[in-house]
């Protein structure tokens, strides 16, 4: 099987070598078109192709599989041509190889199999790109070179507390730098429902800024008809700045129907765990979790786990 794969290959890097042995692995011979310089024009201070085509080729020859290396003036090169069998793509050019089998089509060609490479994180978990490497963001084989930034969507201590600890285990090697900032959430002091997800989103979007991610927590009543009761149900919404937003949730619990009462007559959670349990400002210490629990668990564990489950997608490159 004859395999195409093909890119810019600028600063060699983790990504490109992941894209390359996958196609070795697949095919028998591989075409690895390389973009001229002309055609890489406009993507900022990219090699010469003579020094590209040079680390590609010092990569390859180490694989022991026939190769050519192909010079690409155009951004389809010999994809639309007889004598190839499949292409390799990262996720990120998935779509192109999708309108190029739609070309061969039309073209009376057979279409092309499609074999898609997962996009490889750095450790500060966005793809390895060599832009990012020409910025001076990420090194060649994924490693942070500037402090990580994130802006948290709340100065609650602890809401801070249960976000640094997280951060601390996500990212154990990285410089990084917390921003609490007071941001409006725009759902009212006690959300319901679709408006607890929504308060945790405008968090994550007010607080970002110029940061790296932005995290927005926050906690609402859901009902639950089964059950027949309303859970405290803490998301986290998390949004880096490349615009993509992930999600999650951490464990719900049930109110006494009392403290239902006196929120639907418009007062917050800790109004109602003041006038009912003579407990001041609860969410700023233990959390209703705490007291109702008595002490086997409390707020900033709940938190915590609502702030990992929105990590999770990112840990796994999925798209959210």
């Amino acid at each position: 099987m004859i395999v195409g794969i093909g890119g810019t290959f600028d600063r060699l890097h983790k990504g490109h070598e992941v894209l390359l042995k996958k196609a070795f692995e697949v095919g028998d011979k591989v075409l690895i078109g390389i973009t001229s310089d002309k055609l890489a024009a406009g993507k900022g201070e990219v090699q010469p192709f003579d020094v590209r085509k040079r680390n590609v080729a010092e990569f390859v020859e180490k694989i022991g599989k026939p190769y050519e290396i192909l010079v690409l003036n155009d951004i389809y090169g010999i994809t639309l041509r007889k004598g190839l069998d499949a292409l390799v793509v990262s996720s990120e050019t998935l779509q192109r190889a999708e309108k190029i089998n739609r070309m061969r089509v039309k073209k009376k060609l057979r279409k092309l199999k499609i074999v898609v490479v997962k996009k490889v994180l750095a450790e500060d978990l966005f793809p390895i790109s060599s832009t990012r490497i020409r910025a001076g963001e990420i090194n060649r084989l994924g490693k942070r070179l500037k402090p990580l930034t994130i802006a948290l969507g709340s100065t609650n201590p602890v809401k801070v507390e249960a976000t640094k600890a997280v951060l601390a285990k996500i990212f154990p090697a990285l410089e990084m730098r917390l921003y609490p900032r007071s941001v409006e959430s725009g759902v009212g002091e006690q959300p319901f429902e679709g408006k607890t997800v929504k308060g945790a989103r405008n968090r994550a979007l007010n607080a970002i800024g110029d940061c790296d991610y932005g995290i927005g927590i926050e906690a609402g009543l859901f009902y639950s008809k089964p059950m027949g009761r309303y859970f405290d149900v803490q998301y986290c919404a998390i949004v880096d700045k490349y615009g993509r937003m992930t999600l999650g949730h951490g464990p719900g619990f049930s109110y006494p129907p009392e403290v239902v009462e006196v929120v639907k007559r418009g007062r917050s959670i800790e109004e109602a765990f003041e006038e009912l349990y003579g407990e001041k400002k609860i969410g700023q210490s233990i959390g209703a979790i705490g007291l109702l629990s008595k002490g086997h668990t409390d707020r900033v564990q709940i938190t915590q786990q609502a702030v990992l489950m929105a990590f999770v997608p990112r840990l796994h490159g999925w798209e959210g």
